[in-house]
């Protein structure tokens, strides 16, 4: 029989998905930023070495918020359906529609971005600093090799340290440590290594051939590659951003292996119908499409016929 902190970590999800997000949920409940939410969503453990837990007076607040009884969060839920909430509309046809419209929403709060030893290292701190913008939680990992990258294509030295790299880039963005955490390769007490609280999306940008050949067997020796292993095994959105050519038969079977177990692979491949005068225009072009696969918003580039 569950236990009722397990129940309420359960609900607590429920609650996430009706809300449409740990930052709408966030904001219907009273708080003022969603920093807490998400910290105690990822089980942080404290200095004391304790656990996050949803306590009587969160889940009180949880439950106003979203206009449950009082303990519901205690209850187990499981053999009821989660209904979303919506208006009634007038008509059957209205009806199914805002029921389309609900289906069709993409919550997609936290991310885990990985860099690794491939060239490309422009996209991927765009696309890190466009998604802290779009106010994501942003877990990051980067191999060893990335960091040789990062110093050559962009003069930008990642520290080895965690701490000093969430340090340094959480100064660079203006965002806070909530928002942004740094994980080490080896790391393996870190959300991103477990399946019950693996990221809403994972993106590896740019990945190298060897990084997509140990994801594509299954080798998880490191925590990067670990993240992608549990993010394809718990079935949630898994791009990579592959840099390399020409492609080997080797690369390309690779390649294959995961885009049949369900992840985007996206080539760098910049669209030159926008006329880019710039690197910066090409590298928006490619951050734009990443982005469009994650349905966030952004203004990087307009849509086709605009």
């Amino acid at each position: 029989m569950s236990n009722i902190q397990d129940n309420r970590f359960v609900n607590f999800e429920k609650l996430i998905r009706e809300a449409g997000g740990v930052a709408k949920l966030a904001r219907q409940c009273g708080y003022d930023k969603p920093a807490y939410l998400y910290q105690v969503r990822a089980k942080t453990v404290k200095p004391n070495g304790s656990q996050l837990q949803i306590g009587d007076r969160m889940a009180a607040k949880l439950e106003k918020g979203m206009n449950k009884p009082a303990g519901w969060l205690d209850l187990d839920h499981s053999q009821t359906p989660d209904i979303m909430p919506m208006k009634m509309s007038k008509s059957s046809g209205s009806l199914k529609k805002q029921q389309k419209s609900n289906n069709n929403q993409h919550n997609i709060e936290t991310i885990t971005l990985a860099f690794t030893g491939a060239s490309g290292m422009p996209y991927g701190m765009r696309l890190l600093e466009e998604l802290l913008k779009a106010g994501k939680q942003i877990w990051l990992v980067y191999s060893q090799a990335a960091q040789v990258v990062a110093m050559q294509e962009m003069n930008l030295q990642l520290p080895t340290l965690p701490a000093d790299a969430q340090k340094l880039l959480c100064e660079k963005y203006g965002v806070s440590p909530e928002q942004l955490r740094v994980f080490g390769r080896e790391e393996w007490f870190a959300p991103v290594a477990s399946g019950n609280s693996a990221a809403d999306a994972m993106v590896i940008c740019p990945a190298s051939m060897g990084t997509v050949a140990a994801i594509a067997h299954g080798l998880s020796d490191n925590l990067l590659e670990r993240a992608a292993d549990v993010s394809i095994k718990e079935k949630r959105p898994v791009i990579i951003v592959p840099r390399e050519t020409p492609l080997s038969v080797i690369h390309l079977e690779n390649l294959l292996k995961l885009a049949q177990a369900g992840c985007t692979i996206m080539p760098p491949a910049a669209g030159f119908y926008y006329r880019p005068k710039t690197i910066d225009d090409m590298v928006n072009f490619v951050v734009a499409k990443i982005l469009d696969q994650l349905h966030i918003p952004h203004q990087l580039t307009t849509k086709w016929g605009e």
